[in-house]
């Protein structure tokens, strides 16, 4: 059996908020513009703070959930708030080649019927961030301005999919553990396939990169179908994690409400939602580890 696990929980404090805040970043400021200079965490209590959820991300959990009261904050405050407190911990890394450092999570007219996940009402679709990316992100960061009913984001370790995955057989954790072709489609540098493993080892268990329709896509781009092998593993890697969601540790990012994971550890997603009363409106940062900061 998956080992589980209880995402540990911080709060702001009224004082460290207020200090946090010394560094605004306008509203308007373009996304591929946000100061990613390390923000100079002083006084105890956020010292504290940040190297106990550092700790955390780093730990048995692999994440971190993180509030602050939002009454009398606009979302302005509070993006800039997050932000300061993320590039104490690390830092930020660009999401797509046109340099967004920090992403609106919000549902967009037509991506329902795009790749886009992060600006469409999909459910399920466990997958990695930054698959894509030159350097993996070390940390993934998702806060809330404002919650639909439902939606809530899951968290789902590496470590215990790929127990129950070689408790079906052993050859598909080696199949999904050889490179293989993603998309790299957003990006500007003329690659157009990029490849890597799915699963790799660690002296912890496996790092983890997993994107189905990426690597469905990277096979078209180069004009082969996806071998009977690789399909019969992502398969069973997709039922394996639709069994574990349905326990998962899953968070409501409500407004104020943030959640950081290691995005080499961690498969997530969220559970549907509708947007009937309020809208699901996030914001996404990517994080690497920085020697002078805390994670």
């Amino acid at each position: 059996m998956a080992e589980t696990f209880t995402i540990p929980e911080f709060t702001i404090p009224g004082a460290a908020a207020s200090a946090l805040l010394a560094r605004g970043v306008a509203a308007d400021t373009p996304l591929d513009s946000w100061p990613t200079e390390a923000f100079p965490a002083t006084g105890p209590e956020l010292l504290a703070l940040r190297d106990d959820i550092a700790s955390a991300i780093g730990g048995a959990a692999g994440s971190a959930i993180v509030r602050v009261d939002p009454d009398g904050l606009g979302d302005e405050d509070l993006c800039s708030l997050y932000w300061n407190f993320f590039t104490a911990l690390l830092r930020p890394v660009e999401q797509y080649s046109s340099g967004e450092l920090i992403y609106p999570v919000e549902v967009k007219a037509g991506a329902a019927e795009t790749s886009h996940y992060s600006n469409s009402n999909k459910a399920g679709n466990y997958h990695t961030d930054g698959t894509l990316l030159p350097q993996l992100p070390d940390v993934a960061f998702l806060f809330g301005l404002s919650a639909a009913t439902g939606g809530e984001t899951l968290l789902m370790d590496v470590n215990g999919l790929v127990e129950r995955l070689a408790g079906i057989d052993p050859a598909h954790v080696a199949e999904l553990s050889r490179p293989v072709p993603f998309d790299v489609k957003d990006q500007t540098a003329g690659i157009r396939v990029k490849r890597q493993p799915v699963l790799t080892p660690t002296a912890d268990g496996y790092e983890l990169r997993y994107v189905r329709l990426y690597i469905e896509q990277g096979f078209a781009a180069e004009g082969t179908p996806v071998p009977a092998e690789l399909l019969a593993a992502m398969d069973a890697f997709d039922e394996v994690s639709a069994v574990a969601a349905v326990d998962a540790e899953c968070v409501l990012l409500e407004r104020g409400v943030g959640l950081l994971w290691d995005n080499r550890r961690m498969l997530h997603g969220r559970r549907p939602f509708q947007e009937a009363t309020s809208s699901r409106r996030l914001r996404r940062v990517y994080g690497v580890r920085d020697a002078g900061r805390a994670a």
